[in-house]
């Protein structure tokens, strides 16, 4: 490998490790810091970019980084130490408390000694301008972190091969990630041990953040939120973007060879500086849009999120589709954060750790879609202000119909008395039949003003003559002719259905009345238009029985639904609310 590139490789490799080991501890510290074992893993983060920042310095000083190279070597115990009570943290071992003692027991001595006695000098190797070479007390210092780090290491491979599921996959990604760390670390040894070689293994070293980050991310060894998990990937990205820069701006001035005089080195470094930040900018922008997208809202954007959005026909169809658009814009996982429409309220859940600008987004995102709920409702409004208009024109049709009819069926009654028998049963029943239409149709169109009161339902449901299930303390806060003419239509069909019938009462805070039979069942092609005007589901009905029992439980503020109970093949199910 060429002198000068191999150089910046290696300077490069150690700056990037730092620089994301001390960004991701940072933001463990800050934003994890409610989380088990989150001090632990920052102080080993910390002492990882510690680490690298001692193995640096002499590449880039040579000798005179010898006092603060030495200095951060004799402490590397004691991040050692906190992965391992890291370690044995995580693996819920019982032995947590006397191993932690002794592990920062061992780290302190090692570290003391080291400080005290030094642990070696930086000097000139191969072609860099310098390299740590460790004392016998070095070899020391250094083996007590070697021995901890193994220990550790030891402990999340039992864990991996004991645990099952999740919690194995996490000790199988951390322990990985830090063998990766392990291998790098042997090219630190090839000056100390006199292996004429270039240390390739360092620039494994920032693989070793990758590969903990990923496991971080992947299988959860942290219990983050998509925000924390996102800004894990961003710092990291961010330090890779930075490690990259200034290595590109670097290259021209290692290949050109340092200038000569004051001057011109300022000069050389300044270049080198403004190229670095003008390289970074675009590298960040490219970052910021890879981990979060969508940080800029145009016109066209909410042109096109309004056309969608009016498509949705209610309120569900609406909360459905927002979510949809915006998971799709910010790139959400499907249990990330979301937004919920009550009415015309929109409320964001789960954004208040986001970035201001993706947050921006969601805001922005929310208020289009609350006016699309408020063209929503006042869509609804005018449409159900347009149904009452046509009922009230359809009742006062009805009743002209009742009163232009019923008379002259009942002289045509009258005027069959002389007819044969069964002309005049024939003429009588046809009579009933337009009767019955005409009361169904005054019935349906009618505004039912309901008065309630308590109602014992074990009376109520006496009259039919049918199985019931009741107990018989429910009282039900209801109109009483009303309800009777709810259940008298339901009874009715299925009698003329079924040769079994029965009612069924739960009590609760919402009491639930069911009518059932054993008759054929509801044909699909009408199941979802059963309660409209003149569908029917028995031959010679009018349409109008169903119809009637749904504007009836409106008024009573309830519902009727199909439902489903074992051994019955049609159940129509009322529901009312708790009884005041």
């Amino acid at each position: 490998m060429d002198t000068a590139v191999g150089l910046f490789a290696y300077i490069g490799a150690l700056s990037l490790t730092a620089l994301a080991s001390a960004l991701l501890a940072m933001f463990v510290a800050l934003r994890a810091k409610a989380l088990p074992g989150s001090t632990l893993l920052a102080i080993f983060l910390g002492g990882v970019a510690l680490w690298s920042v001692a193995q640096a310095l002499p590449a880039i000083l040579g000798p005179d980084a010898s006092s603060v190279t030495t200095r951060l070597v004799a402490l590397s115990p004691l991040p050692a130490a906190a992965f391992v009570h890291l370690v044995f943290a995580f693996a819920l071992c019982g032995a947590l408390r006397p191993v932690a003692i002794a592990s920062y027991a061992i780290a302190a001595f090692a570290a003391l000694v080291g400080l005290v006695f030094g642990v070696g000098e930086v000097v000139p190797w191969r072609s860099f301008p310098g390299m740590f070479i460790p004392s016998p007390v070095g070899w020391g210092v250094l083996m007590a972190a070697a021995l901890l780090s193994i220990a550790g290491h030891l402990r999340l491979a039992r864990t991996w091969r004991e645990q099952l599921g999740q919690h194995q996959r996490q000790a199988g990604a951390v322990f990985v990630s830090s063998l990766i760390g392990l291998i790098a670390l042997t090219g630190f040894a090839f000056p100390a041990l006199g292996i004429d070689a270039y240390p390739w293994p360092v620039l494994l070293l920032p693989l070793y953040s990758v590969a903990l980050v990923y496991g971080i991310l992947r299988h959860r060894f942290m219990a983050a939120d998509v925000w924390a998990r996102r800004g894990l990937v961003w710092l990291l990205l961010v330090a890779g973007a930075g490690a990259a820069s200034a290595l590109i701006a670097s290259l021209p001035l290692a290949l050109a060879g340092r200038p000569a005089g004051l001057f011109a080195t300022w000069a050389a470094l300044a270049a080198t500086l403004a190229l670095g930040l003008v390289i970074l900018a675009p590298l960040k922008r490219l970052v910021d849009r890879l981990v979060f997208p969508g940080g800029r809202v145009s016109e066209e954007d909410v042109a096109q999120w309004r056309d969608q959005l009016a498509a949705a026909a209610d309120e569900t169809t609406l909360a459905d589709t927002a979510r949809a658009l915006l998971t799709r814009r910010l790139s959400l996982p499907g249990d990330g954060p979301t937004l919920t429409v009550a009415g015309e309220a929109v409320t964001l859940v789960g954004w208040d750790e986001a970035p201001p600008a993706t947050r921006h987004v969601a805001e922005r995102f929310a208020i289009i879609v609350a006016e699309s709920a408020r063209r929503l409702a006042a869509a609804h409004l005018l449409v159900e202000a347009e149904r009452e208009a046509r009922l009230a024109e359809i009742g006062a049709l009805a009743a002209t119909i009742a009163h232009d009819l019923r008379n002259p069926l009942g002289i045509v009654q009258m005027a069959a008395t002389g007819a044969p028998a069964e002309v005049r049963a024939e003429i009588g029943e046809q009579v009933a039949r337009m009767n019955h239409l005409v009361t169904d149709i005054l019935d349906y169109a009618r505004a039912w003003t309901i008065a309630p009161q308590p109602v014992r339902v074990s009376d109520l449901v006496a009259a039919f003559g049918i199985d019931t299930y009741v107990p018989d303390d429910l009282t039900l806060f209801a109109d009483r002719q009303a309800l009777m003419r709810v259940l008298t239509n339901l009874v009715d069909n299925a009698r003329a259905l079924g040769t079994r019938v029965a009612i069924f009462a739960e009590p609760g805070p919402t009491i639930i009345l069911d009518v059932c039979d054993n008759g054929p069942g509801i044909a699909p092609e009408i199941a979802d238009s059963l309660f409209r005007p003149f569908v029917s589901r028995r031959p010679g009905g009018t349409g109008l029985g169903l119809a009637i029992v749904r504007r009836i439980m409106e008024a009573h503020d309830g519902t009727v639904t199909l439902a489903h109970r074992s051994g019955w093949s049609t159940c129509f199910r009322l529901t009312f609310g708790a009884t005041p």
